[in-house]
């Protein structure tokens, strides 16, 4: 399948800040999903979204098949290690619709994120991602990533 990649329109952003808060949602432990009223941290993490989306060299980039259908996007920017101070790229969200994972769509969008970073002059490229997001994983994995830091933490009661 070939894979065409274009930055985001304006028409696109309904649909994306959608898909946002369901993959936002899907990463969370089933406690933390438990003690949040769904409807308000809808709202919140559309604000985070369009926080980081307002960020200089921030950009989302769209994956579609020859006939134009949505496989899926990317969300990329810029990011300060908070140790080092270096700024580097940050995957803030990537998104494959359903029909087409494990199809090499994902590992498309991460190869065009880091060609972006490249021109944008960053060395490095960062993600966080849940750990029973196993599927997720893998793929960083088999496109070159490494863990570098555990976030660890413990529900107090």
């Amino acid at each position: 399948m070939r894979v065409i990649f274009r930055e985001a329109k304006e028409t696109d952003m309904p649909s994306i800040r959608k898909f946002t808060v369901e993959t936002g949602w899907r990463s969370m432990s089933a406690s933390d999903r438990r003690s949040l009223n769904r409807e308000t941290w809808n709202k919140h993490m559309v604000e985070v979204f369009e926080h980081f989306l307002r960020k200089e060299g921030s950009k989302i980039l769209i994956a579609e098949d020859d006939n134009h259908d949505f496989l899926g996007y990317l969300f990329v920017g810029k990011s300060t290690n908070e140790m080092t101070g270096q700024t580097s790229g940050f995957i803030y969200d990537i998104y494959v619709a359903k029909e087409h994972r494990g199809k090499g769509v994902g590992a498309r969008l991460m190869k065009e994120a880091e060609k972006y970073c490249r021109q944008k002059g960053y060395t490095r490229l960062s993600l966080m991602v849940s750990t029973h997001n196993k599927p997720a994983i893998q793929l960083y994995r088999k496109t070159g990533y490494k863990d570098e830091q555990i976030f660890m933490e413990k529900e107090l009661h």
